[in-house]
């Protein structure tokens, strides 16, 4: 039986060795890079549609103002403005937008 601990080993097979390492180390460097990325397009992602989200209510309330001020609109749409505009409201007040 031979002992595989003390055989020498050549100079090349090192250098493959260490290169094989060295591969190895910067692989998971980069997923490690890449997963932290995926990680902060995502959140950057989500602040991106709130953000969006946020000003569609608030558009969307400035219509709903400006169509009620006009006050040529038919009383059952009046209503539904009004309704609509309490419910925007609680959303403002409520800090969730």
């Amino acid at each position: 039986m031979v002992n595989l601990v003390n055989m020498p080993v050549s100079r090349e097979r090192m250098e493959q060795y260490q290169n094989r390492y060295l591969r190895q180390i910067d692989h998971a460097s980069k997923q490690s890079e890449a997963r932290d990325a995926k990680g902060k397009n995502n959140t950057m992602r989500l602040q991106w549609l709130e953000r969006q989200t946020n000003a569609n209510y608030r558009n969307e309330y400035d219509r709903i103002r400006g169509d009620l001020s006009r006050n040529k609109i038919p009383y059952r749409s009046m209503l539904q403005f009004q309704k609509r505009e309490k419910d925007l409201q609680r959303l403002f007040s409520s800090s969730s937008v």
